[in-house]
């Protein structure tokens, strides 16, 4: 057999494979598929398990309905390693669909250009809620005919979804993968319904106009290693305007970026009184532009000296991000008298759709979402996020390679 053959013979088991994946993915049948190939590879030979290929930094996240019942350590490695690779499976075969559609669509055209009305459509599938999502866009932002691609949609659509791999998961399981709670007294079993969380609806209404997201900074000095002192552009501002630009730009979503320093309001520095000052600002801004439907207050996290938060994203090295979410109780898990939150829920189902948006496309990159005992002013709306771009032993450059990702992740949630 010459090479030629040989190529053209891998080729084909290649997508035969691939298809077959594909078949399995959406037949469900893929968890006692990869429990298989798992423990053929790494269990056959020494009979013990050296983990699994997929390093996830730690935290095992993924977890299919034929995997749930037995849940010791063998299956988490399983888990994860179902998890980030039928993501990888999924996305290969959107990208393959959407791709084979919009040659149909381009050769269709070209013969008849008034037959506009098919783009979207990806082998005979009719892909009506992208095309609903592009035009509540273009209606709200005013967009010429230069900007009316759709990029926005087909991006966000061509991202992975393992958020039915979760939807089952009972309160202590979902709290063990997904969380990481100090206190975990000061979080409810309730409160962790995986399928109330994973089915509440945090799209934007794109047909009122105006802005739809704020971004802000309670603590807007944030820095990073190599900063240089009294450059905003190198703090937690700067990738606020940079997250701004790339959620406009890209996803057609307004924001409103307030560069308010709060924690230097007095002259000097200071994190006590911060969160009163930034309430206070951010109140303002909301009753001034009741259209804003998403808060979300940057910052970064502060770790021991030796810890680096960074993983890699397309081949650049980038800072972990941490949302959090704060519960208003003690230590206990009691009700504290002087805070209160009745929107911590929708707070935990915006962050826990982010989180998973994240780890299913871009695996590592998110750590768990941390559970505090405290508010952080995420009372003032519903859809109120916080989240944690790296730490102080990262660099500015790492913390800029993070916004890309999650402006992605956030239109998902945002947009779908």
């Amino acid at each position: 057999m010459n090479k030629r053959i040989r190529e053209k013979v891998l080729y084909v088991l290649a997508w035969i494979i691939m298809v077959c994946a594909g078949i399995l993915i959406q037949t469900e049948e893929t968890d006692r598929l990869w429990q298989l190939i798992y423990r053929g590879i790494y269990d056959s030979t020494s009979g013990a398990k050296t983990g699994s290929g997929y390093d996830n930094g730690g935290i095992t996240c993924g977890m299919g309905k034929g995997m749930r019942e037995g849940r010791n350590n063998e299956n988490a490695d399983i888990e994860g390693y179902v998890d980030y690779w039928e993501s990888q499976v999924r996305k290969v075969c959107d990208d393959g669909i959407r791709s084979a559609g919009r040659s149909k669509n381009n050769e269709s055209n070209k013969s008849n250009k008034s037959n506009e009305s098919d783009e979207g459509k990806c082998d005979g599938k009719d892909s009506s809620a992208d095309v609903a999502s592009s035009d509540k866009q273009d209606a709200n932002v005013g967009i010429t005919e230069d900007n009316t691609k759709e990029k926005p949609v087909s991006t966000v659509s061509a991202m992975a979804d393992i958020s039915s791999s979760y939807i089952d998961m009972d309160s202590d399981t979902l709290l063990s993968y997904c969380y990481n709670a100090t206190y975990p007294k000061c979080v409810k079993s309730e409160e962790l319904d995986a399928e109330n969380l994973l089915s509440k609806d945090m799209s934007l209404d794109m047909s009122t106009g105006g802005y739809k997201v704020l971004i802000y900074h309670t603590h807007s000095s944030e820095a990073y290693a190599d900063s240089v002192e009294g450059d905003a552009e190198d703090t937690v501002m700067g990738l606020g305007q940079q997250l701004a630009d790339i959620l406009t730009d890209t996803y057609g979503i307004p924001v409103y970026h307030d560069t308010t320093e709060y924690d230097m309001m007095t002259g000097t520095l200071d994190r006590n009184a911060s969160y009163d000052y930034s309430r206070e600002g951010v109140s303002a801004i909301l009753a001034e532009h009741p259209e804003i439907e998403v808060m979300i207050d940057l910052h970064r996290d502060g770790v021991p000296d030796d810890t680096h938060l960074v993983t890699e994203v397309n081949g650049e090295p980038t800072a972990q991000i941490m949302l959090i979410n704060g519960m208003c109780r003690d230590e206990e898990g009691n009700d504290v008298d002087y805070w209160s939150n009745d929107n911590k829920v929708d707070n935990m189902a915006l962050a826990l759709q982010t989180y998973l948006a994240g780890r299913g496309n871009y695996g590592d990159l998110m750590r768990k979402i941390y559970i505090s005992t405290s508010r952080y002013n995420m009372d003032l709306m519903p859809r109120a996020m916080l989240a944690e771009i790296g730490a102080q032993t990262n660099t500015i450059q790492e913390a800029r390679n993070a916004m890309e990702p999650f402006a992605a992740m956030l239109a998902k949630v945002l947009l779908e």
